[in-house]
């Protein structure tokens, strides 16, 4: 486990503790869209295209 207080993601999905997670580090964007993306990173699965920015929005 990390040496600091708080859960790394990888812990935290190794551990199947993401609520615990998502406890230590509230969200402060566009809810709906970092609960997509958190739980594509979290499963190892990225999200459907349409759930993310659209082309253009993000150059990388």
């Amino acid at each position: 486990m990390a040496q600091g207080k708080y859960l790394s993601l990888e812990e935290a999905r190794k551990l199947g503790k993401l609520k615990e997670f998502a406890k230590e580090h509230p969200a402060k964007t566009e809810t709906r869209r970092f609960d997509k993306l958190l739980t594509g990173m979290a499963s190892g699965k990225p999200p459907a295209k349409d759930q993310t920015s659209s082309e253009g929005t993000s150059e990388d």
